[in-house]
């Protein structure tokens, strides 16, 4: 009998998951979205902003928080299925014509 295991990213029991270095998130849709909407290519230049409203200071801080959630790995445990989500997502988001 195989051995059930947590998957850190969606939080279903399951088998043969992958044990090893992961982000801490998968991309977010509606957070990519965001993003595109501040500018892809540099949407961290408008915290430097002062003409920012509250509401628009806290969207960016929102951001940079999932920046750095989606940028930071350690170990972990992902099903197949959320690696396949993830494959899907960072290929439509950050697909590797795009990264330097």
């Amino acid at each position: 009998m195989k051995k059930l295991e947590k998957c850190h990213h969606c939080g279903e029991q399951k088998e043969d998951c992958y044990h090893g270095f992961i982000s801490m998130c998968l991309p977010i849709p509606e957070a990519e979205a965001k993003i595109d909407k501040w500018g892809r290519e540099d949407w961290w230049k408008n915290l430097e902003r002062e003409d920012l409203t509250e509401e628009e200071s806290k969207e960016l801080d929102d951001l940079c928080f999932y920046d750095q959630m989606l940028n930071t790995v350690g170990r972990g445990i992902q099903c197949d299925d959320c690696g396949r989500k993830e494959s899907e997502l960072y290929e439509k988001y950050y697909p590797k014509s795009l990264q330097s």
